[in-house]
């Protein structure tokens, strides 16, 4: 997609769908970003940078870990998520930094210069149309010292909870499409070599591309049907089943129930294996 291609998608029921389950994406996904944000020396008046705020929990948390005499920023293309995560930042407590939000692309967004002494994203710059002018034009937001934290995607292939599911689905339903590598989307960073060099071409030093594991638990004290109907709205599978046959729809659903209980506990919900890049650098 394009950047036009993604200011739509994410204005449009994606968006919706993604508020209405945002407590359970962010519990899911959470534990990624503070790992993140632990490689970040924060201090009392650090200006932050959210890159692909989403619905607004990163950003928050970095204000909470910064006080109140620093400053964040969340910028995303979404307007329904911001809409969310102004209503959060709205609940926080005054011992947090100020949080504003920018509904605005940052590939071309005119930030000031010397603006953030950190920049942090969580999965959310891997949907650049021109992700070397993305990150040229974050970097001239940076101050000299600024330093540079995100984590995103490895391989589909290496993330069960992308490929338990898909693989279940597809017994019954076609093919997609193979997606070529490097366009705009979830695994569009999924090479660490394409990293380095995006960030080296926009001019960033100390480059690192650290591989993690972390598991992804999805849905704690729902049931696998449960669990199985989310994954089949807003996961993995979403849009495949979202356009298979009616005829189809509860088989596809039985497969994936039958493929993904072995991962299922009644409690914590579904637990699959996840794989990531953490990658940093300094201005």
């Amino acid at each position: 997609m394009k950047n036009a291609e993604q200011i739509a998608f994410w204005n449009g029921d994606v968006g919706a769908t993604w508020v209405a389950h945002n407590a359970l994406m962010e519990a899911m996904l959470a534990p990624l970003g503070e790992r993140v944000m632990d490689t970040l020396a924060l201090s009392a008046d650090t200006r932050a940078l959210d890159v692909g705020c989403g619905c607004g929990q990163p950003s928050l948390s970095l204000a909470r870990r910064i006080g109140p005499d620093g400053a964040v920023t969340g910028i995303d293309i979404s307007a329904p998520m911001l809409a969310l995560a102004r209503s959060l930042a709205n609940q926080e407590s005054v011992d947090s930094a100020p949080v504003q939000f920018l509904e605005a692309d940052a590939q071309i967004y005119a930030f000031e210069p010397d603006s953030f002494d950190v920049v942090f994203s969580r999965f959310g710059v891997m949907f650049f149309e021109d992700p070397v002018a993305a990150f040229t034009n974050i970097r001239g937001a940076m101050s000299s010292q600024a330093k540079l934290a995100f984590c995103c995607w490895q391989p589909r292939a290496r993330n069960p909870f992308m490929t338990v599911p898909a693989v279940a689905a597809l017994e019954l339903l076609p093919t997609p499409a193979e997606v070529p590598p490097r366009l705009p989307g979830p695994f569009a960073f999924e090479e660490p070599d394409y990293i380095e060099a995006i960030l080296s071409s926009s001019g960033f030093s100390n480059i690192a591309v650290e591989a993690i594991s972390h598991p992804l638990v999805f849905g704690p004290g729902l049931s696998v049907e449960e669990i199985v109907e989310r994954l089949v709205t807003i996961g993995p599978i979403a849009q495949m089943v979202r356009e298979a046959p009616d005829s189809l729809q509860q088989p596809v659903r039985e497969k994936v129930v039958a493929a993904v209980s072995p991962f299922y506990d009644p409690v914590t919900g579904l637990t699959l294996d996840g794989e990531f890049w953490q990658v940093t650098a300094s201005r």
